[in-house]
């Protein structure tokens, strides 16, 4: 290991715990909000919700992850944990950034005997440094430029270190609060948005594929609970328990510290009506998407969901025209969201290979609507879809697919990797 690499340069990511008989290990994360901040009255039930998402996720006691007015203290068991836990505290939904810390008295005297010890513990002789400090409370009696200066004095006369305020090698960062201060390391970017839970419950449509699992995660980001439904062509619902899509629902909503769940309906129900009830060819798929959201929707309407979610983009393929997506929206009984709707492929790819959906995503799995009429009417007037609907015994197949419904569970921990 080179020198360099036990020391935090300024922007660089502490990923490894602190070297052995380092004087000041990280013994606490900071966890900083962003969207929550702006919350007024609301702002403890949002905290609360990241707070109970952040336990859950990183699998600590409640007593150790501790809501305050502006961030969230995290304190974990022991400092080596802090690289892994700040990983991932850094993927729940709410968190504007994370950083290890040390908490310390909000006392001039204790942030320059903090910061020199840092300096001497992370940084080789004659490295080159800057103090930055932000005051969340300016009641403390000195301004952050006067702190600034006082601090960085006693480092460069008790170290013999050069300042350089434009480019340092190594950036002493302090916050202060009302109830402490805290040097604080390289900062981590989290995902922003909502806690999971401070929203709407939903319903997710769920195919095999790239587009709907980055639906799911991006209204879950906006602080929905989310549950699963998905149409299958197995002979036993049972086999979705070996197949990709519990580890795709997982990879989604397990970062997140919440359980979900995983509704399956077979799509022989819908066929077994087409066998008895031919329909022209061109509108096979657009029927079967529409026999889809009456049974989502009366599922969802059943069992307290707000809205159906897609991972729908306009124009992306034939069945995604604007027409087509109208119809159906007309089929379903409760309101539908796309989170995906001007997204191009190459974003939904690059979001998907962000939240590491799209390796499993990209496995084999025989989707439905794939195995319907390839060449879908691109622009059907609504009339003629609803004429042939009046041929089909909807009532009757709705009630039939939603009495075969297989429900499986997915918690919080990942999941053993499959190939499957």
């Amino acid at each position: 290991m080179n020198q360099s690499a036990n020391r935090f340069s300024a922007g660089q990511t502490p990923l490894s715990p602190t070297p052995p008989g380092d004087p000041l290990p990280w013994t606490a994360i900071t966890v900083h909000i962003s969207e929550i901040a702006l919350k007024g009255r609301n702002r403890r039930k949002f905290l609360e919700a990241l707070q109970r998402n952040l336990v859950s996720a990183l699998n600590l006691r409640a007593s150790a992850v501790r809501p305050r007015y502006e961030r969230i203290d995290i304190l974990p068991p022991s400092p080596a944990q802090v690289p892994a836990l700040l990983q991932s505290a850094a993927r729940v939904f709410g968190v504007a950034s994370v950083s290890p810390s040390l908490l310390l008295p909000a006392e001039r005297e204790a942030l320059q005997k903090a910061a020199i010890e840092f300096y001497r513990s992370h940084a080789q002789q004659g490295a080159s440094f800057a103090v930055r400090v932000q005051r969340s409370d300016k009641r403390f009696p000195l301004t952050s430029q006067e702190l600034e200066r006082r601090i960085g004095g006693a480092v460069k006369a008790q170290c013999a270190a050069p300042v350089n305020l434009e480019h340092p090698e190594v950036l002493i960062r302090f916050r202060i609060y009302a109830d402490t201060a805290a040097l604080e390391g390289p900062p981590l970017r989290g995902p922003g948005g909502l806690p999971v839970g401070t929203s709407s419950r939903v319903l997710v449509l769920l195919s095999g594929g790239i587009d709907s699992p980055v639906a799911a995660w991006l209204i879950m980001r906006r602080g929905c609970r989310v549950d699963f439904l998905h149409f299958h062509n197995l002979a036993d619902a049972s086999e979705l328990r070996s197949s990709k899509l519990p580890h795709l629902v997982q990879t989604v909503t397990g970062p997140q510290g919440v359980r979900t769940r995983i509704f399956a309906i077979p799509y022989e129900v819908f066929q077994f009506m087409l066998l008895q009830h031919p329909v022209p060819p061109d509108l096979e798929l657009i029927l079967f998407r529409r026999f889809m959201a009456r049974v989502a929707g009366h599922f969802a309407r059943e069992n307290g969901y707000a809205v159906l979610v897609t991972g729908d983009n306009l124009a992306q393929v034939a069945s995604q025209t604007s027409e087509n997506l109208l119809a159906f929206d007309d089929a379903a009984p409760v309101p539908v969201w796309r989170p995906l709707l001007a997204f191009n492929k190459e974003e939904i790819i690059d979001l998907a290979q962000k939240i590491e959906t799209y390796d499993l995503s990209i496995q084999p799995y025989k989707d439905c609507c794939s195995i319907v009429a390839r060449h879908p009417a691109v622009r059907p007037p609504l009339e003629r879809i609803r004429e042939a609907e009046q041929r089909l015994p909807l009532a009757e197949s709705v009630a039939r697919a939603l009495e075969k419904i297989y429900r499986i569970d997915i918690g919080t921990r990942r999941l053993p990797h499959t190939d499957s």
